[in-house]
């Protein structure tokens, strides 16, 4: 391995590979193909596969990973040197499987996450989301193997209520709202995904993500979690360009990793799973000001400045609370919390 085995992400990766009640075995001897592998939960993933097998030991149970990456130079510099990880030039706007070889599985990571594109470059967002889902599903579907597509909780759009949302709710999402091109997309991506189970027979399923943090988020991230943190490293106050009054869910990558792969090897065929830590839920404010308390070593302070054009890269609705009892029916659960996952994230950035 080319990168540093004591790094948070490294670490992260190992303790993801050392949970008994993550499908390892299933896994053993089975290669997985995953997009965006240098991406935050692709990565994860990838270095995960990668610490299990070094546990493994034997070779018949070395579970081979096919990283689908546009930038095969970035790939090497994450993912190392290893035999079992085999790196793979894939382009979600271009998105060809030309040549590549069967997987028993299939993650589909890659993704636009970046809320200022889903204003600036909607077009480009809805083509290429769509494009990369499809074109991974077609993968599975020629592989026979089961495929997971990543989402989001935005597909639920507005849900202001105190009750959990299950998967087979939703609330109102204004397509004409070109803020709204991500989840929009992603909607689509969810109902090709149950077309290509009910017309075709492919087994696959779709995980719904709370907003995921931890190692690996890159230090100039423009989402709202890294600019807290951030904010308390260089030792200047964090500004809310709301009233911080919105109410979210997060998750931390090592939990996304163990629950993705519990949907992907145990999840039902054309339908989708909630994936959240429920002790997480907070407000935009409480978030910040916790964060300044815990990282801003007395010098970090919430101030607000409420911006409304700003305002409208973020998610509209004050509430969105997932209910994650399908997955937790699968055998998972979240052991991560909120500054855990922050702690993770910073000192991360400090190896970088």
């Amino acid at each position: 391995m080319q990168f540093a085995t004591n790094s948070p992400l490294w670490l992260g990766a190992s303790w993801v590979a050392s949970q008994k009640d993550a499908p390892w075995e299933e896994l053993e001897g089975k290669t997985v193909a995953i997009t965006g592998a240098t991406g935050l939960i692709g990565k994860t993933l990838a270095l995960s596969i990668a610490a299990h097998n070094k546990l493994a030991g034997e070779k018949s149970k070395q579970t081979r990973v096919l990283a689908l990456v546009r930038n095969a130079a970035k790939a090497r510099s994450i993912l190392g040197d290893d035999d079992y990880i085999d790196i793979l030039h894939w382009d979600a706007s271009k998105p060809s499987t030309e040549g590549f070889p069967k997987a028993d599985y299939v993650i589909h990571c890659a993704n636009m996450t970046d809320s200022a594109s889903f204003i600036e470059r909607p077009v480009e967002v809805i083509e290429t989301t769509t494009a990369g889902a499809r074109s991974m599903l077609e993968y599975g579907r020629h592989s026979n193997a089961r495929v997971l597509v990543l989402s989001t909780m935005e597909v639920y759009g507005q849900y202001d209520s105190e009750d959990p949302i299950s998967e087979d709710q939703g609330g109102f999402l204004d397509a004409m709202n070109v803020r709204n091109s991500y989840p929009e997309a992603k909607r689509l991506d969810e109902a090709l995904t149950a077309a290509y189970a009910s017309e075709f027979g492919v087994s696959a399923t779709v995980a719904r993500l709370a907003q995921t943090f931890g190692p690996g988020v890159p230090y100039d991230d423009r989402r709202v979690f890294a600019d807290f943190a951030r904010s308390c490293v260089e030792g200047r106050n964090i500004v809310l360009l709301t009233t911080g009054q919105k109410r979210n869910m997060y998750l931390s990558t090592r939990d996304a990793a163990t629950g993705l792969l519990t949907v992907l090897v145990k999840g039902e065929a054309g339908r989708a799973y909630n994936v959240a830590n429920d002790d997480t839920i907070c407000t935009i404010r409480e978030m910040a000001e916790e964060v300044a308390a815990r990282f801003g070593s007395g010098r970090t302070q919430v101030e607000v400045k409420v911006d409304a054009e700003a305002a409208k890269r973020f998610r509209k609705g004050d509430l969105l609370r997932l209910d994650t009892s399908a997955v937790r029916e699968l055998g998972w659960a979240p052991k991560v919390g909120l500054i855990e996952m922050y702690s993770d994230m910073i000192e991360q950035w400090k190896v970088d």
